[in-house]
């Protein structure tokens, strides 16, 4: 994770028609492609809230595909209903499937990689480390589909993941030798197309694009399109707490400052869409400082006070694979402490079952 800070990071701007600012980038108007119609997607075919009778469901991210079975099941007993997972089109199918019915015995459903991986976008895992200079992002239409059509089939999958924070994450994303970014930012137009390419191949589920929202702005009108146009049917909005900057924390309040905005700007642009929070639990290197058992808590009580809020995920349980493969985070063991906060926030909570 990368991200380029604004310098006036602690101001809310309330501009009439905002929501939210990509990487501080300023997207010149002419840059958008104008090729496509702007009518409205429709929802997949299963876009249906995630709810039971309005109560929030609980997700885990960053699961990694090596973990033995009773983790999957201490998961599910302490109140998570869907996980989700950094991993994706550089494992083999058969290995995913295996994960996929781990998932199943315990009670879980997955959202799956469904072209958020560095392989779908045409990179390759020695790119982490030598870029070749000023490669961008080029959608795999037909090694995605294959995955998805390989995988579709399979009862634990409950959603697609078609694009991680405009594709930040990738060996092209910031502060990445070789990366010449944000002019390697994945466009609305391929997340569009990433978007019609999945349902293609599996029209009954979901489609979920993550984005973050430390700053607080206009929003870029390539970002706008994607909810104008419903190209995806769940947002996570990732609003870490524990982003730090040369060792001082950046925005320790996100959730408290933004969170209510947010859920109500994205859903004012695209109605129906479901926002699902993602909340820091994770350090990572030099940018994102180990959360404590009271600033977990906190974001924790801001989070419950959000109003429509559809669901609340937690960064994450790990080992993260792949792409950081320098972090030893695995939430049971060197968080401890913060997944008990979690397991007691969901047991007060009521979690969805």
């Amino acid at each position: 994770m990368y991200l380029k800070m604004s310098t006036n990071w602690r101001t809310i701007i309330l501009p009439l028609t905002v929501v939210i600012m990509v990487s501080g980038a300023c997207i010149p108007l002419a840059s958008i492609p104008a090729e496509r119609p702007v009518e409205k997607n429709p929802p997949s075919e299963n876009a249906a809230s995630p709810q039971a009778d309005g109560e929030i469901i609980y997700g885990m991210k960053g699961v990694g595909i090596d973990l033995p079975q009773t983790d999957l099941v201490e998961m599910k007993q302490a109140g998570i209903s869907i996980i989700s997972t950094e991993w994706g089109m550089e494992e083999d199918v058969s290995k995913a499937r295996a994960f996929l019915d781990q998932a199943q015995a315990a009670g879980l459903k997955v959202i799956m990689d469904g072209g958020f991986s560095y392989k779908a976008w045409g990179f390759t895992s020695s790119d982490w480390d030598s870029l070749p200079r000023g490669k961008h992002p080029v959608w795999q239409k037909n090694l995605v589909q294959n995955w998805i059509r390989a995988l579709k089939d399979h009862p634990a999958v409950y959603a697609w993941d078609i694009c991680n924070e405009f594709g930040e994450n990738l060996p092209s994303g910031a502060g990445i030798k070789g990366s010449d970014w944000p002019a390697g930012m994945i466009t609305e137009d391929q997340i569009y197309q990433a978007r019609k390419d999945v349902l293609e191949v599996d029209p009954s589920r979901p489609i979920q694009v993550r984005i973050y929202g430390w700053d607080i702005g206009k929003m870029p009108d390539n970002v706008k399109k994607l909810l104008q146009d419903r190209t995806t049917d769940i947002i996570s909005l990732n609003l870490y707490s524990n982003y730090i900057v040369k060792g001082k924390l950046q925005w320790p309040d996100v959730i408290q400052d933004g969170g209510q905005y947010f859920v109500d700007s994205i859903k004012a642009i695209s109605p129906g869409v479901q926002v699902w929070l993602s909340i820091a639990a994770f350090q990572y290197k030099k940018l994102f400082l180990r959360p404590t058992v009271d600033s977990l808590a906190r974001d924790l009580q801001y989070a419950g006070e959000i109003r429509g809020l559809d669901a609340i995920s937690f960064f994450c349980w790990g080992p993260v694979n792949e792409w950081d493969t320098t972090s030893d985070w695995y939430l049971p063991k060197t968080g401890a402490d913060l997944w008990l906060v979690i397991k007691d926030y969901m047991i007060q909570s009521g979690p969805a079952d």
